[in-house]
């Protein structure tokens, strides 16, 4: 039955920032981390990457400083299983990360570090090596992140981005602004497929990933932008966040983000 009261958002976090790091890195710096996992409820070895993600995610010394995203991708849904969480979309945000990094092939689970680096998701020793690096680098631009209610089954995501110097290595192209939803708590009951008999959980799932707008990519340039989503009224609101990053489009570098999480107060 379709709720309709209205709810209300309390704004947990709107800038990526904290304090604390990774086990065993104390003296990790607080630059934001956006890590992009590549994954499939069809693919047997994922479940342990998926569960790597979670943990990055919940850790609370690195609230607000690891962003996680789940992108599951559609290319095993013809293995046994179809992913109820799969979209091309997300496949081919996975090529071009592919092409970008010289690879022949694509492969789950993978997980990219903002966009400049990539390993095996379920290989959590060279994750961390990778999120204590990534920690270290402080980026070229700033982004601040609002939400705000549209009504009980919309969201709006106000986002300002300034490129306080222009990045290293970039194309000097416009930057791309990208805001992504997502949901977390999600269980599903798998039949078939190599994950056949097994209950899996993802956090992070990507619903909705829209580009708000280009940043040009020059130090002091700034960008206003929004963005609106539809919400279904079986997503627990509470279980809903929303990461923006601002990328680079031809290397597909991460030169800043923001994550901002709500709550409903009745």
């Amino acid at each position: 039955m379709r709720d309709l009261r209205p709810f209300a958002l309390l704004l947990l976090s709107g800038l990526a920032c904290g304090a604390g790091a990774p086990a065993g890195a104390d003296d990790a710096g607080t630059a934001p981390v956006v890590l992009e996992l590549f994954t499939s409820q069809g693919c047997s070895s994922c479940p342990a990457a998926d569960r790597l993600l979670t943990r990055l995610g919940s850790d609370p010394k690195l609230a607000n400083r690891v962003l996680p995203l789940a992108f599951h991708v559609d290319y095993w849904n013809h293995i046994g299983w179809t992913d109820p969480f799969s979209s091309r979309r997300w496949s081919e945000r996975q090529r071009r990360y592919a092409r970008v990094f010289g690879a022949d092939r694509v492969y789950t689970p993978q997980l990219v570090v903002n966009g400049t680096r990539e390993a095996v998701g379920s290989k959590e020793e060279e994750v961390q090596r990778l999120v204590r690096e990534a920690l270290e680098r402080e980026p070229p631009a700033a982004v601040h992140l609002q939400l705000s209610a549209g009504g009980p089954d919309a969201l709006r995501a106000e986002v300002t981005a300034r490129l306080e110097r222009p990045p290293a290595g970039g194309s000097g192209k416009a930057l791309e602004l990208l805001v992504a939803l997502y949901q977390k708590d999600l269980t599903t009951a798998v039949p078939r497929g190599e994950n056949s008999g097994r209950k899996l959980e993802n956090d992070y799932v990507v619903r909705y990933l829209e580009r708000a707008g280009k940043l040009p990519a020059k130090a002091g340039a700034e960008l206003d932008a929004g963005v609106s989503f539809e919400l279904e009224p079986d997503w627990r609101r509470a279980d809903l966040g929303v990461v923006a990053f601002v990328q680079d489009p031809e290397t597909l570098a991460i030169h800043g983000a923001a994550r901002a999480t709500l709550e409903i107060i009745e």
